[in-house]
């Protein structure tokens, strides 16, 4: 316990005694680790978001107007046994214009366009799949003689607009996820490459203090040691500075882009385990840190 409260306070004192590159060194750590934390945070957040959108989504088939219960029900029987299927629902023509009246409530142009009397609108199923990207099954049914006859012949399986936001959320994600990723690892190698060189510049700096130790026999982790702890005090303190920043980036601009992205699974988990996610960035810190530490004791500190 001793040896490791001299190891901590000589790398300690390697922290301040450089003070410009420790500063320089520690927020290279802080923008990596806030970067990858967003980008994590965004993926979930994104991730979250389209299943929520799968989940809203559903294929209309449209049917004829003049189709009897009995016949409703047994398209309706027919799609359940679909195992990609798990709800199927009847919409009427009075309940389709009740939906695009409210769809199109500002638009009087086209509420003008249809009335209870004169209602162009078909009566429809609505199915809900679990991959709502796989639709073949639903279309063989609907291909079948005995329930092709039952179809709108001017309509067909329509799945809504819907369909395109979610390849579009999932094309952006995609997008977002690789420009976080490749991001994240310039500012790793940047923050590397920085920690190296004042870990090289301590090393030199306390030269005549490294040869005396050799002298009267100190180990050679008791050398290193100190400089491994410098480079985590990097990682650690970086993480800390990293994860306020991003608590105050989720908890403020997360309310505030709700409507558009699903953040409440991501609010809850920073809320729930502050501790674990400050010591998960402080582990990616320490991590980097010490690698770099050791890349220039190999080179630069022979023992």
């Amino acid at each position: 316990m001793v040896q490791f409260l001299r190891v901590a306070r000589a790398g300690g004192n390697n922290f301040l005694r450089n003070l410009w590159l420790s500063t320089a060194a520690t927020v290279v750590m802080t923008i990596t680790l806030s970067l990858i934390l967003v980008s994590f945070v965004s993926s979930m957040a994104l991730s979250h978001t389209i299943d929520a959108y799968k989940a809203k989504l559903d294929v209309s088939i449209f049917l004829s107007s003049d189709l009897s219960p009995d016949q409703i029900e047994s398209f309706r029987g027919a799609l359940l046994k679909d195992p990609n299927v798990t709800s199927v629902s009847f919409k009427s023509k009075a309940d389709a214009l009740v939906d695009y009246r409210a769809q199109n409530a500002g638009n009087t142009q086209l509420l003008n366009a249809v009335s209870d009397t004169d209602n162009p609108l078909p009566p429809s199923l609505q199915v809900k799949t679990l991959n709502p990207d796989k639709l073949e099954s639903i279309t063989a049914i609907t291909n079948q003689p005995n329930f092709h006859a039952m179809l709108d012949t001017t309509a067909n399986i329509h799945s809504g607009d819907r369909k395109k936001v979610i390849d579009s959320i999932v094309s952006f994600s995609n997008f977002f996820q690789t420009t976080g990723i490749l991001i994240s690892i310039v500012f790793v190698v940047i923050s590397i490459l920085i920690i190296f060189n004042t870990i090289r510049m301590a090393i030199f700096t306390r030269r005549d203090e490294i040869d005396i130790m050799k002298l009267i026999g100190a180990t050679k982790w008791f050398i290193r040691g100190p400089f491994l702890f410098e480079a985590a005090l990097y990682g650690i303190v970086g993480a800390i500075f990293a994860t306020g920043f991003s608590y105050v980036l989720i908890l403020w601009g997360g309310p505030l882009i709700h409507n558009y992205v699903d953040f409440n699974t991501v609010l809850a988990t920073f809320k729930q385990y502050p501790v674990l996610i400050l010591a998960s960035e402080a582990a990616i810190g320490v991590v980097i840190g010490i690698f770099s530490s050791l890349l220039a004791m190999s080179r630069y500190l022979r023992l």
